[in-house]
């Protein structure tokens, strides 16, 4: 057995150097993690709903809502967009966003989507 000593993924005997790394393998097995599996888990993220759009176009603007959020470097989801598309108009699709970044969703998408002709509410006479 060999593994990677920088990724520890462990290589069948024969194997030279990680596929990942590039970097050359060695002997034996890798070295014992001084971390817990559970340590290792990524922190759980949590969702909150921003937004939910209906009608037979809630698929499309919950996805423009959903590039506006991008655009300005905020990760979003869409949720229920394929029971809509089976059934357009009843059931509503979610925007969802993580907890610390839903009041500024909030607030570009009503920049973007809640004034009108797109004009943001601070530039309207």
């Amino acid at each position: 057995m060999a593994y990677c000593p920088q990724c520890l993924t462990e290589y069948a005997e024969g194997s030279l150097e990680c596929i990942d790394c590039g970097i050359p393998l060695q002997s034996g097995a890798p070295p014992e993690s001084a971390q817990s599996p559970e340590d290792l888990e990524e922190p759980q993220v949590k969702l909150v709903k921003v937004r939910s759009f209906g009608g037979p176009a809630g698929s499309m603007s919950a996805e423009v809502a959903k590039g506006i959020l991008e655009a300005n470097g905020l990760p979003s989801v869409v949720r229920g967009e394929f029971s809509a598309e089976a059934l357009p108009g009843v059931d509503p699709v979610d925007l969802l966003v993580r907890a610390e970044d839903a009041a500024r969703a909030a607030e570009l998408l009503q920049s973007f989507l809640d004034s009108p002709e797109g004009v943001a509410p601070d530039e309207q006479g």
